[in-house]
């Protein structure tokens, strides 16, 4: 397991916030990166987030990418980039992060969410 495999925890705990909850097989628990069967029953709701990977936070697009997404490595991390302006007005999310491309995923999902576009 690679935590850059996955959201980090303050964008997990972003999505949570934001209505967003995605199953995924690994969380985020007291601050550590652990699979969902290791997870203490004891354990608080508000303690875990769910931590998902690329192809779970695609998969929560309609259609797909139906917005015609295209992950963009820059310098710094990664940008989206989106290619169907018909679909949605933005010519360019800046949402660059810190070499995680799962977080710039689930950051785009929380601009569509907030935005009422999904």
């Amino acid at each position: 397991m690679n935590p850059k495999h996955h959201t980090s925890l303050k964008i997990a705990k972003q999505l949570v916030e934001a209505g967003i909850v995605i199953e995924s097989d690994y969380v985020w628990c007291h601050g550590d990166l652990i699979p969902v069967i290791n997870v203490i029953l004891e354990t608080t709701k508000s303690d875990i987030f769910p931590a998902p990977i690329a192809t779970e936070l695609l998969e929560r697009l309609p259609d797909g990418c139906r917005y015609g997404v295209n992950l963009v490595k820059l310098m710094s991390g990664y940008g989206v980039e989106l290619t169907d302006y018909t679909q949605m007005p933005y010519k360019r999310l800046e949402f660059i992060q810190d070499k995680n491309p799962c977080d710039t995923l689930a950051l785009l999902l929380i601009r569509l969410t907030k935005d009422g576009l999904i």
